[in-house]
């Protein structure tokens, strides 16, 4: 990500940093948006531009190319997963609380953040070089932290931690496919049924 200079000591105000932040958050919706839309190959930062209705100048202030962008979306996305992640797991007692606030967690971030979340799941091969491998290591802090919660409720099964972790990214990442917020159940419920199949299996899921 590009970084500027006023051109002195001077650190620049709350004002000027709030306003920077807002303009650098609706490039990054924008570009999420297009990228959705159109595929990382699709897309150009013109389209951006005209999205976020931000001139060309504005965008390349920001970013250095489109593939900063892409990395930007990714990078962001995957650290605030991480980041909420980790303080809902502060205020949990037991290894089931961790995993509904795992579940919690994703889906929520999917509901508010769709455009970003398609974006991650189909255009993690599009980055290379430096941005491919920093957004790895971060996806790969989140694997490990989701795999250590269900440790903690199989007990330390390594086998079925394994299965069951892959088992749950792959079902969590494709909801977006077909859940609808507008249509279908209200995603605290939705994800109230994925912990209670993950608990008690489809066989037993009417148990509860």
């Amino acid at each position: 990500m590009a970084t500027h200079s006023s051109g002195t000591k001077s650190k620049p105000s709350v004002r000027h940093h709030d306003k920077y932040e807002k303009r650098l958050s609706l490039i990054l919706k924008a570009a999420s948006k297009v990228i959705a839309r159109d595929g990382f190959a699709g897309a150009s930062v013109r389209d951006v531009a005209a999205k976020g209705k931000i001139g060309l100048s504005g965008i390349y202030y920001y970013f250095k190319s489109k593939d900063e962008l892409l990395y930007a979306i990714q990078h962001h996305s995957f650290s605030t997963l991480v980041r909420l992640l980790k303080e809902r797991l502060e205020t949990c007692s037991s290894p089931e609380d961790r995993l509904k606030a795992v579940i919690d967690n994703h889906f929520q971030f999917f509901v508010k953040n769709r455009d970003e979340f398609r974006v991650c799941v189909h255009e993690m091969e599009s980055l290379s070089g430096k941005y491919y491998k920093t957004v790895l290591k971060i996806r790969q802090e989140y694997f490990q932290l989701v795999r250590r919660v269900i440790d903690e409720v199989l007990r330390g099964a390594k086998h079925e931690t394994d299965i069951t972790t892959l088992f749950l990214f792959g079902s969590l990442n494709w909801v977006y496919m077909w859940y609808d917020p507008e249509k279908d159940s209200d995603i605290n419920k939705l994800s109230s049924q994925y912990l209670r199949v993950l608990l008690n299996g489809i066989n037993k899921s009417q148990e509860l």
